[in-house]
């Protein structure tokens, strides 16, 4: 049964890249079997100054510093906030649909749907997102605890 048990865990586990394995003293004693990396992206604004906005996201393609950005690194899983529910989204699935939605590499010199965006003195690109296109992606959706 421990056997067939372990291969259950790992055959579920390869459903995700970067799974950190639990010790057997963590496996018997707290009862988990293996964790996945989420990144949390909280509700944004569309401009610094104006109220939160659940319609858009931010997705940054690179840094501030010119390295790859959030979008590119060793989560698995985004978890974006909107008002009452986080939209869980795969990593590579996120990545898939920006690069096509990008394909084009139309940049903007301001905030934009699907438009590559750089703010003055920094090295980042950023892009827009609608979060119903994020819900037409997500891997799940889960309402928040009042």
């Amino acid at each position: 049964m421990l056997a067939d048990g372990k291969r259950k865990e790992i055959e579920f586990s390869k459903f995700f890249k970067n799974v950190n394995e639990a010790t057997k003293e963590q496996d018997i004693h707290e009862h988990w079997d293996f964790c996945v990396k989420y990144d949390v992206k909280m509700i944004k604004r569309r401009k610094r100054h104006e109220d939160y906005d659940e319609t858009i996201h931010w997705v940054e393609l690179k840094n501030v510093n010119g390295d790859k950005g959030w979008l590119y690194g060793e989560a698995d899983y985004f978890s974006f906030e909107i008002l009452d529910y986080w939209i869980v989204v795969k990593r590579e699935d996120l990545a898939e649909f920006i690069a096509k939605k990008c394909a084009s590499k139309q940049w903007s010199n301001r905030p934009a749907l699907y438009k590559l965006y750089q703010r003055n003195g920094r090295k980042d690109v950023i892009t827009m997102v609608k979060t119903i296109d994020l819900m037409y992606i997500s891997a799940d959706i889960v309402k928040k605890n009042d």
